[in-house]
């Protein structure tokens, strides 16, 4: 029995079209694969935008100094290195950055002319090469005074330079029960010793002391909330005082002269 030629003719039409529709289903699947894939593994990259012209950015290499304790990668402290390296975004590249809308943290998309110096920026690659990029995550933006080079408390401060108690932060115990079973509480209002840190550090002062030239070019500042913001309030050094906590940064190797002291509140024994 002969088939009709228009019978032919639709069922190659349906095949083709079962064809294409099969292709597009398992692009869409392997795509789809492929994002979830990167944004679940750790990043093959991760750097600091230095500075970005057209489709190439110049990133200072960063390293994560602590995993975190498996809630997903990027919980940790950004630790900035020397050493730069240069991307180069093509189309193919999808830039994202995470949000929360509706309860739920979504990705929303990107270019290159949404990037700024500073970004913190996690990079995967397409190809075990590490040519190609897949995917770049904006996750913020890096402080580079986040961690001081060194903390201390002052002793005596002079109208050029500033002598320190070198100090060191720790992790408080666990609060242990009192006898009658009940937990040791802090009066309302007293901070925990060192008095700063969210409750959460405790300023630990060592038998050391060092002596710090103060220049015209050293940054003394403090830290404040301001209309439910936390903003910088600039200082010189005729403010600081004996027992002020200082986070301090240095412009030499030396340690001699800091580019930047924060005081952070003034500490207290009791």
């Amino acid at each position: 029995m002969r088939m009709p030629k228009s019978l032919k003719t639709y069922m190659c039409l349906m095949l083709i079209l079962t064809f294409i529709a099969a292709e597009l289903i398992l692009s869409w699947n392997i795509s789809h694969a492929q994002s979830k894939s990167a944004q679940n593994s750790q990043p093959d990259l991760i750097g600091v935008v230095k500075n970005i012209s057209g489709s190439k950015i110049t990133i200072y290499i960063a390293n994560l100094s602590s995993q975190n304790d498996g809630r997903g990668f990027g919980r940790g402290r950004i630790e900035l290195t020397s050493n730069t390296q240069t991307i180069t975004v093509s189309s193919k590249t999808s830039i994202v950055t995470r949000v929360f809308q509706n309860g739920q943290v979504t990705e929303k998309k990107l270019s290159t002319k949404d990037l700024k110096t500073n970004n913190i920026l996690y990079i995967w690659y397409a190809d075990s090469k590490k040519k190609t990029i897949s995917k770049i995550l904006v996750q913020g933006t890096y402080d580079p005074y986040q961690t001081p080079e060194t903390i201390g408390v002052i002793k005596k401060a002079e109208s050029s330079r500033i002598t320190i108690t070198v100090a060191t932060i720790e992790r408080p115990q666990p609060r242990q029960n009192m006898s009658n079973n009940q937990p040791q509480q802090r009066p309302a209002g007293q901070p925990p010793q060192g008095g700063f840190g969210r409750g959460m550090m405790n300023l630990k002062l060592s038998s050391q002391t060092k002596t710090v030239a103060i220049s015209k070019s050293t940054e003394i500042v403090t830290r404040r909330f301001q209309n439910g913001q936390m903003v910088e309030k600039k200082l010189t050094v005729k403010d600081l005082k004996s027992n002020n906590i200082v986070y301090i940064w240095f412009s030499d190797s030396k340690k001699t002269t800091p580019k930047r002291v924060m005081v952070m509140g003034t500490y207290s024994k009791k």
